[in-house]
């Protein structure tokens, strides 16, 4: 059977501009697109696929319109009827060849087909002959059964970076499978021959035997013509970067988020999830001291640190000030100056590391009876020190407080009682517990910035809620060598 190319077909560019535009990872641009093929690869044909004329590309576009230029990557699945292994939602278009007749093209990240070909791909560690296309995997991931058409797919999406993501459970898992069976394919729609740092780490954290993260289980690369770079005839610069990314599906259990609000809303604890989520943490920070290593401030960088949280610190208080009484400002203004005194005499540095500094509940998942881990997307400042994860996440847990507090109904709601302050309290402090007891450093959150961030942060969340304030007065004067639970009276 002689294999067709998408791209020599007539109209099969026409079908791509009407249904590229419609996709939220789609370079958003005012007029008509026109596209480049600059790049891709072709994929072998499963078998246990009904359709006998199934071809697999995976096609590199230069996009050129009126307010720029972008390179996109995108999987294609040319079949000659429609089918079910790839689904509606899937379908680009139709198309009439004069060899093969009718031809239905679907997105390739949500075929079956294309996706039991690319994982395979992966899993086996396939690449051309000419070296422009391969697939690596990591771990035990080569030991895995083969991939078929008969897995299972779910749909999603990214809110954060163009991409598409599918959750696939292989065909011998079972119909409720666990998470550490499912994998998580994710297509770079916007490839570039520069790899995120965030990712690299994990990669790293994955040879390191990490538990702390959900794993990197392989990666396609692929490669296409830098045309800026390209000189005249024949001569072709190439580059080459990851084209998907393959991860174990941990990040697809319930999200921190979700069980604390479901604990919170039915007035139970969540003490020992807290604890172990903390020494989680820990864990993570510790992996990633050990993977990267770690090094001291400079003394410059302490007094820009000691300054910033100053600023920091008294610039959320003003914001704030007017809505406490008298006596509540006086107190609150002697907690904050003998804050900003102990900025001023801070001597000791701390130790700056290759960190994660924004995450929230959001990126701590639960996949089994113990342990966290961490998904990175949207939770990244590099080279920040342990305290801000620390921060980020107890602000987390004091917002989901606050939301769950103004969604309460009345007395006559038919839910038991929630005394929110303290299980605020319980369950920092039994965050801090856990963070302290694993084999992290934690010297960070003994010092005054860790202090110094906590207030600032506290007095922001007070404000956004307009002094609507389900805490104790007292959580926001957090002094003395354990903040979170040894709160001055109020």
């Amino acid at each position: 059977m002689k294999r067709i190319r998408g791209e020599e077909q007539p109209g099969f560019l026409d079908i791509l501009q009407t249904w590229l535009p419609h996709q939220p990872w789609f370079p958003q641009g005012i007029g008509r697109c026109t596209l480049t093929r600059t790049g891709g690869l072709r994929l072998p044909t499963p078998e246990g696929d009904a359709d006998q004329r199934l071809f697999l590309e995976l096609h590199i576009f230069d996009v050129e319109h009126a307010e720029g230029s972008a390179r996109i990557a995108l999987p294609v699945a040319l079949r000659s009827r429609p089918s079910a292994l790839a689904g509606k939602t899937a379908f680009i278009g139709k198309l009439s060849t004069a060899d093969a007749g009718e031809v239905w093209l679907y997105d390739g990240a949500r075929d079956r087909a294309f996706l039991a070909a690319w994982l395979e791909m992966a899993r086996r560690q396939q690449g051309s002959r000419n070296g422009r296309s391969k697939g690596a995997a990591f771990g035990d991931f080569a030991s895995w059964d083969p991939f078929t058409v008969k897995l299972r797919r779910t749909a999603g999406e990214s809110k954060t970076r163009p991409v598409t993501r599918t959750v696939v459970t292989p065909e011998h898992a079972q119909e409720e499978a666990s998470a550490e069976e499912k994998v998580v394919v994710e297509f770079i729609r916007r490839p570039t021959a520069e790899r995120r740092e965030s990712f690299d780490s994990v990669l790293t954290l994955t040879q390191a035997r990490s538990r702390t993260v959900s794993r990197v289980l392989g990666i396609i690369s692929g490669a296409w013509e830098n045309r800026a770079l390209s000189g005249e005839g024949d001569s072709i610069a190439w580059e080459m970067g990851d084209l998907a990314i393959i991860r174990d599906g941990l990040t697809q259990s319930p999200n921190g988020w979700h069980l604390a609000k479901t604990a919170l809303s039915q007035a139970e604890p969540f003490v020992e999830m807290a604890r172990e989520m903390g020494r989680s943490l820990g864990t993570f920070h510790a992996d990633l001291a050990g993977s990267f290593g770690s090094y001291p401030q400079s003394g410059d960088q302490l007094r820009g640190m000691a300054k910033n949280a100053q600023q920091a610190l008294a610039r959320q208080w003003q914001a704030v000030r007017e809505e406490f009484d008298e006596d509540e400002s006086a107190d609150l203004s002697e907690v904050i100056e003998s804050i900003d005194q102990q900025l001023s005499d801070a001597e000791e540095p701390l130790m700056l590391q290759q960190i994660h500094g924004d995450l929230s509940l959001h990126h701590a998942h639960r996949p089994g009876e113990h342990g966290w881990v961490f998904h990175e997307e949207g939770g990244v400042v590099n080279r920040a020190l342990p305290l801000h994860d620390v921060v980020t996440m107890l602000m987390s847990f004091a917002t989901l407080v606050m939301e769950s507090a103004s969604e309460t109904p009345g007395a006559d709601g038919g839910k038991r009682p929630v005394n929110y302050g303290r299980w605020y309290e319980e369950v920092s402090a039994a965050f801090i517990e856990g963070y302290r007891g694993s084999d992290v450093d934690s010297t960070s959150i003994e010092s005054v910035f860790f202090r110094a961030a906590m207030l600032a942060e506290a007095l922001d969340l007070f404000g956004r809620w307009q002094g609507q304030w389900v805490f104790r007065p007292s959580m926001l004067m957090q002094v003395g060598p354990d903040p979170l639970n040894r709160f001055r009276s109020a």
